[in-house]
């Protein structure tokens, strides 16, 4: 049966390349390399192979439709950064989709910094974003570059120039319906697609998934990156005290914590209201702590202050629910503490407690 589901699969793939024109682009040396030697740190060895693969697709007429797995820090936003700066090297425009406004966010303000080292503009495109108009004109008429998003870039009213490249982050957040319309979002020839994914996928699997992708799997840690101590705690036994504790001397030495509640029943109301309660719970915790909350209902311009307070450095522990899941890069936070772990799956887990460990060690993730 997986034989056969293969075959179709290939078959597929197959007639997607052979029947669609897409864009060689010119990958000879330029804005890539600029970028790389402008990094305050040295590319990993799996980097590099992923990029020349990337780049190799690119430079064929043929569209790219390529996966990049990696674990949680091993580096894919660099990867991207580079197929997006080969789109732009020769004239094309990029596109990064993520599943949320704070991730997209999150995206510009790790990216931006970056591209602009090599003259790249950049745009941020989101359903609030106070200066929405001012975007869509800038990317129709190709004056910005690149431009991240959420689903707001595949929505009506969205016209690139000449877009080159897509990648689109936390592929399991999206459906196949999205990436199609992405893709038709340009006009004349294809433009290639990169999906990345920090889920770890059995190889069965994501061939069945992902069968009409290729595959870069990032399969190599930077050396920078210290460890994160895991652990399960009882609730209501006096572990918890220490896991305060440890909350505590963080804080003290300027580091910051993040606390995530789950999704109690499958509404984004009691969602919120989990995490309001616990927040209130807490403050009566550390009451010489600064606490910040984020959660789903709250609206575009709260979450982006309390995110950027975070950033700044104004929290000490981020009260939250899993909007905080995915892409959420605070190096100096050194403290995860899920409640209620059980309620999550080990994916989210996984993905949770990647938020700690980006930067300064050691790091801990209570459970």
């Amino acid at each position: 049966e997986l034989f056969r589901l293969e075959v179709a699969l290939a078959l597929r793939k197959h007639r997607q390349i052979a029947g669609a024109e897409g864009i060689a682009h010119a990958v000879g040396p330029g804005l890539v390399e600029d970028f790389v030697a402008a990094l305050p740190y040295r590319l990993t060895g799996a980097q590099q192979r992923a990029i020349e693969e990337i780049r190799a697709d690119m430079a064929s007429p043929h569209p790219m439709h390529r996966l990049l797995q990696g674990e949680v820090g091993s580096g894919k936003t660099a990867v991207a950064v580079a197929a997006l700066l080969t789109a732009v090297q020769g004239g094309h425009q990029g596109a990064v989709m993520a599943p949320t406004e704070v991730l997209a966010e999150q995206h510009y303000l790790g990216l931006e910094p970056l591209v602009r080292l090599v003259g790249v503009r950049m745009a941020l495109l989101t359903s609030s974003s106070p200066d929405r108009s001012r975007v869509l004109a800038a990317v129709a008429d190709g004056t910005v570059d690149v431009v991240v998003g959420t689903h707001a870039l595949i929505q009506e009213g969205v016209r690139f120039a000449r877009l080159g490249v897509a990648v689109v982050d936390e592929q399991h957040r999206f459906g196949v319906h999205q990436r199609v319309s992405l893709r038709e979002k340009a006009e004349g020839p294809q433009h290639d697609l990169l999906i990345m994914t920090a889920t770890p996928i059995p190889r069965t699997l994501s061939m069945t998934l992902y069968g009409d992708l290729d595959v870069s799997v990032l399969d190599e840690m930077p050396a920078r990156r210290p460890g994160v101590r895991t652990e399960v705690v009882a609730k209501g036994s006096g572990d918890l005290d220490r896991v305060y504790d440890r909350v505590r001397e963080q804080a003290a030495l300027g580091r910051q914590a993040f606390v995530v509640c789950p999704l109690v029943e499958e509404s984004s109301k009691l969602e919120a209201a989990a995490a309001t309660a616990e927040f209130e719970r807490l403050r009566g915790v550390f009451p010489d702590l600064r606490l910040g909350l984020v959660h789903g209902q709250l609206p575009g311009e709260e979450k982006r202050r309390a995110m950027q307070a975070l950033r700044d450095g104004e929290i000490d522990v981020l009260v939250a629910t899993t909007v905080i899941e995915v892409g959420i890069d605070i190096p100096n936070a050194t403290v995860m503490v899920i409640e209620d772990a059980d309620r999550f799956g080990l994916s989210q887990l996984h993905q949770l407690r990647g938020r700690v460990g980006r930067g300064v060690g050691p790091n801990w993730c209570y459970l």
